[in-house]
């Protein structure tokens, strides 16, 4: 059994021999070739483990078990060589057996180190891969038959046919039919591993590290079928005087271009992260100076400025929009509609969300602006406070919505000064976002014969009227469908499937507005069946107060700011009236 594995050298032997030696200086040149190969290819696994530690791409992974392979080969060739030279035979035989079972296992990894090629061309690397499972299973398969029958694969007691060509195969043993098996098997996967270099070098023809590693795996190949040639009809290619295992030399090259390859991909790689990171730190530079000008400019406008995220929470906000909406720690969870709504004025505040909801639903929708204004109470004195808001629709590279938004308070128009008296006709469809455009300027005009709180109340006013107008009126919604569907939170959804429905998608609000220097009259008038209007009143005044709903103060909100309301018999028409002097 001691036959299946290398012996102990024995010093005292290897020695004497060296010191006999009688062969020339050629003979020892042809000596040192396989020495050398050796270390070139145990470097090349040294740094194929380095690389795949550091990077896990499989091209190191893969390149690291056919550079392992090859180490050992070249390592037992060597031997091999080296004992055949020196007499010692019987040795010499175990290292040949062992070298030549150690090729074996290049039906697996050359075939691995080819699918590594050809990663971009996925079908055709994952067939490779299979068919290198298939040989890491043969050639597991010759290594136990050629165990238990070495006869068969490689004789450690007979010579080798070829043996007495020249010193450098003195120990071969002989072959057996096991090795021209293999190296029928072998020469298919050589075969493959050709035309997967090739391949990829079309594939990645721009790719300096992938043409040069192809270029090696050429020289590897020729070696490898000049040393098959040898073994199997007595003569190479070329160089028939030297005896030495062209595949080892072939390997060798192989493992200095794939050095060569790796060291200019390196380096190429390194300039690429170098200029990559000069880039970076330019960039940086100017982002770090845009977010100061940003700073700067968005807390020294007299502005709410802030952004929101896809679900509408805070992201970043100035000085500004933290007073306007009390930004603590506590809020800053909260959306911007509930935000919004925590600190719009009561009286008004389910006109106000569903007009921002609205809002904020067409712009996911569009994708583009929104503007409108809404009410809060101003953080110093408590008196309510008109805004305008203005917010973008911004989606990045990365997928990420945000919305960018600017709130200020309402500008006084310097054409209202001039106004004298102004008389319009408008109709609006069932939209609840065009109710906030059409009462600001319904009421615009109305600072010049009032105070600004004062103004402000009327639009609110107003702003239920015309809300009933379409909810009550043209939607023929009820006061319990309302109930309900604010109870349940699906009350927009609700109207939005009014808006459509044939039977009220036609009808239109229509509104006659007047403005003198004595009052300022509105007629809002709705396409719908109208309703009892004073037994309407007398049932709101009792749910408001003791139910304390969120809709149904419209109506009494009027009766307070008004001086004058006057619904029609049908009740789809009130006029309201606001006088200017006592």
């Amino acid at each position: 059994m001691l036959w299946y594995f290398p012996c102990i050298i024995q010093q005292y032997q290897l020695v004497e021999s060296l010191m006999n030696w009688d062969y020339s200086l050629f003979d020892a040149i042809q000596l040192m070739i396989p020495i050398f190969c050796f270390f070139m290819t145990m470097s090349v696994v040294i740094i194929y483990l380095f690389l795949y530690k550091n990077f896990h791409n499989k091209i190191y992974s893969t390149g690291f078990l056919f550079s392992l392979t090859a180490m050992f080969f070249v390592f037992f060739e060597s031997l091999l060589i080296i004992y055949g030279w020196l007499g010692l035979y019987e040795e010499g035989r175990i290292f040949h057996f062992a070298g030549q079972m150690t090729a074996s296992y290049f039906m697996f990894t050359l075939l691995m180190f080819s699918s590594a090629l050809m990663e971009k061309a996925t079908l055709i690397s994952k067939a490779v891969e299979k068919m290198a499972y298939i040989g890491l299973g043969a050639a597991v398969l010759l290594t136990v038959v050629s165990l238990i029958k070495p006869e068969l694969f490689i004789s450690l007691s007979e010579a080798s046919d070829i043996a007495q060509l020249t010193p450098g195969n003195f120990a071969r043993g002989k072959e057996g039919i096991l090795l021209s098996v293999r190296d029928l098997v072998m020469g298919f996967c050589i075969f493959v591993l050709v035309i997967m270099s090739a391949i990829s070098i079309v594939i990645n023809k721009a790719n300096i590290k992938t043409i040069l590693i192809a270029f090696g795996n050429f020289i590897a190949t020729f070696t490898a079928i000049d040393d098959l040639i040898f073994f199997h009809f007595g003569h190479s290619f070329y160089l028939n005087g030297f005896r030495f295992s062209r595949l080892s030399v072939g390997l060798s090259f192989m493992s200095f271009i794939i050095i060569i390859a790796i060291l200019v991909d390196y380096i190429m790689t390194q300039n690429r992260l170098n200029d990559t990171h000069d880039i970076l730190q330019s960039t940086h530079k100017k982002l770090q100076l845009s977010e100061q000008k940003y700073r700067h400019l968005a807390e020294g406008v007299d502005q709410a400025v802030f952004s929101l995220s896809k679900d509408y929470k805070f992201l970043s906000y100035n000085k500004k929009a933290s007073q306007y909406f009390h930004l603590a720690k506590e809020e800053i969870d909260l959306s911007f509609p509930d935000l919004l709504g925590k600190f719009s004025n009561i009286e008004n505040k389910g006109v106000s969300r569903q007009i921002l909801l609205e809002n904020l639903r067409q712009l996911s929708s569009e994708k583009e602006s929104a503007f409108f204004h809404s009410v809060i109470n101003d953080p110093r004195t408590g008196e309510p406070e008109e805004l305008e808001f203005h917010i973008d629709y911004v989606d990045s590279d990365d997928g990420e919505i945000e919305y960018i938004c600017r709130a200020e308070k309402m500008k006084a128009n310097r054409l209202i000064r001039c106004i004298e008296q102004e008389k319009l006709q408008l109709s609006i469809e069932n939209y609840i976002i065009a109710i906030d455009d059409v009462t600001t300027r319904l009421t615009s005009a109305l600072n010049k014969y009032m105070d600004s709180g004062s103004s402000l109340m009327i639009k609110m006013g107003l702003q239920e009227i015309i809300i009933n107008a379409i909810e009550h009126g043209n939607l023929n919604i009820t006061f319990e469908e309302k109930s309900q569907a604010l109870k349940e939170n699906r009350y927009l959804d609700f109207i939005r499937e009014r808006q459509v429905d044939p039977l009220y998608k036609d009808r239109m609000v229509r509104i006659d507005y007047v403005l003198n220097s004595d009052y300022v009259q509105y007629l809002v008038r709705d396409e719908g069946v109208g309703f009892d209007y004073k037994s309407t009143m007398r049932m709101v005044d009792h749910s408001v107060e003791q139910e304390f709903m969120t809709h149904g103060r419209g109506i009494n909100m009027t009766r307070v700011l008004f001086d004058k309301v006057e619904y029609n018999s049908k009740g789809n028409q009130v006029l309201l009236v606001k006088n200017f002097k006592e």
